[in-house]
């Protein structure tokens, strides 16, 4: 068990129930536009930001500026894709597509930062991919929204490897301030460029409108925390977990049903992590098989 709770593990596990509760929160206000949600969440998320910084008395502005702005921009093209499908799927459906970010994650760090990936590892992205198609096949999902939130996942993947490649070079709450501060022009940019007719929000909404900026904020910590501790294909594959708590909260809190066959699709998925984690401990146990296979 040492090697599977891993301190990046941990603190992954712990982002995971952080993105649950924000994801519940922006269910709840679906009734309010996607880039609406965005604004008033980018203005929370950047105001704890700057606080922390400045209670911590870190400079807010960094240094690797290069990416600290491709993980902002890459980060809000991510988080508008996703806030879409939150909004307009099922909630454990739209978590599923997105997972399809470890596997984009994976392959872009593999080509741009030379990690290497080994071939159960593989494997294991394989069967979770196919948990993801039977999901899709087998729920009443449209073509745009899977391809929506397909492309939310791959920019998530591309600003999780910004994240992984400021490992040890910039401080966690530096690298999370960049996404609010990146997301906020741009999401203003939108509504200027497309106005929309706004949704005044009412008393109980600001409660889940709150509650997104505060989870966001939690659960962007310890994601960024867990990509610097730990290898991003190990990482990224943990955040599986919030298919658990997808299923879970959709079916107390909203009232989801899911088909045997999509369950069956989400446990695939599930396999495919528990693979992923344990590859180093199954691979050291094939080399002890075959050492004693060769003395024999």
């Amino acid at each position: 068990m040492k090697n599977f709770f891993t301190p990046g593990v941990k603190l992954m596990l712990i982002a995971s129930v952080g993105f649950a509760c924000m994801n519940a929160s922006v269910k709840y206000i679906s009734h309010i536009p996607v880039f609406e949600v965005i604004l008033f969440r980018s203005i929370i998320t950047l105001l704890i930001s700057y606080i922390t910084l400045k209670k911590r008395k870190v400079n807010p502005w960094g240094t690797h500026h290069k990416f600290l702005i491709a993980r902002g921009l890459f980060g809000a093209g991510g988080l508008i894709c996703y806030f879409y499908t939150l909004q307009h799927l099922q909630l454990a459906n739209a978590i599923v597509i997105h997972y399809l970010s470890p596997i984009f994650t994976t392959l872009i760090a593999m080509l741009f930062l030379k990690e290497r990936v080994k071939g159960i590892q593989w494997l294991a992205f394989g069967i979770s991919f196919t948990g993801v198609i039977l999901v899709k096949g087998f729920a009443n999902i449209s073509l745009l929204d899977f391809l929506v939130g397909v492309l939310g996942a791959a920019l998530s993947g591309f600003a999780y490897n910004a994240i992984r490649n400021m490992r040890d070079k910039e401080d966690a709450d530096v690298i999370i301030f960049y996404h609010p501060l990146i997301s906020l022009p741009v999401v203003l940019i939108y509504l200027l460029l497309f106005p929309q007719s706004r949704v005044i929000p009412t008393a109980y909404d600001w409660i889940f409108l709150i509650g997104t900026g505060i989870f966001t904020q939690v659960g962007q910590y310890y994601i960024t925390r867990a990509y610097q501790m730990d290898t991003a294909a190990r990482i990224s594959s943990v955040s599986y977990i919030g298919i658990i708590w997808g299923v879970l909260m959709g079916k107390y809190l909203f009232n989801d049903t899911y088909p045997a066959t999509v369950l069956i699709g989400m446990l695939i998925v599930l396999s495919g992590v528990m693979l992923n984690l344990n590859a180093l401990r199954l691979r050291k146990l094939a080399d002890k098989i075959r050492n004693i296979l060769v003395r024999n």
